[in-house]
């Protein structure tokens, strides 16, 4: 039987990493691994534009602002990258990362997020989104509950514990096209094959992780 496009993706995303069983946490070796090659230490001062919307350990107070709370490093630097090229768009943001030119104090301001313990959501329980995010394979690629595999495996985000209205922008501007950076193209054919009350409920799911 011919595979729809969700359900190819799923099969690639899988197949591509089935290795990678557990999910990263915090670990010190973890932690190490998920800072990649910049310096926390001196990133802490090097933050401090960015701690003024993302929080002083990358904890925001703002919903429609990402935590960078133990988010990987190299996945930090690829979104500035991104804003830069004019590929990710965002009023702030764009004005912002056109001043992180300096190849080391964007690596040293990833690191010193990425050194952070790993963001939490206040504990909410969505048996409809849990059911979603497994069924459409969101594991395979975000970890069980959304908190990333392995610390060396930076290609996909950690959503877990995220702000759930963030987590429904982005997958809206997925299912739109206003966002098209994900570099393995399944983000765009997933949100397409969901409805706005399933992003909705896997949104509120991994918020709570």
């Amino acid at each position: 039987m011919a595979l729809t496009k969700s359900g190819f993706a799923v099969v690639l995303c899988a197949a591509l990493f089935a290795a990678f069983c557990a999910h990263a946490d915090d670990s010190p070796e973890d932690i190490n691994k998920r800072v990649g090659n910049g310096n926390p230490v001196d990133g802490n001062d090097k933050a401090a534009l960015c701690k003024g919307c993302h929080g002083e350990v990358g904890i925001s107070v703002s919903p429609n602002i990402p935590k960078l709370a133990g988010q990987y490093a190299e996945y930090i630097q690829r979104q500035i990258f991104n804003f830069q090229e004019g590929t990710r768009r965002d009023t702030n943001m764009t004005e912002i990362s056109a001043t992180l030119t300096n190849r080391r104090n964007l690596a040293d301001i990833s690191a010193y997020f990425a050194s952070q313990n790993m963001m939490q959501g206040m504990p909410v329980k969505n048996d409809e989104g849990e059911r979603i995010y497994l069924e459409k394979g969101c594991m395979n690629c975000h970890g069980e509950i959304g908190k990333g595999k392995p610390a060396y495996n930076a290609l996909f985000p950690v959503i877990g514990g995220q702000y759930k209205e963030y987590l429904v922008k982005q997958m809206k501007d997925f299912k739109t096209g206003a966002r098209d950076t994900d570099i393995s193209g399944i983000m765009g054919l997933l949100a397409n094959q969901m409805t706005d009350s399933e992003i909705e409920a896997v949104a509120e799911f991994l918020s709570g992780r």
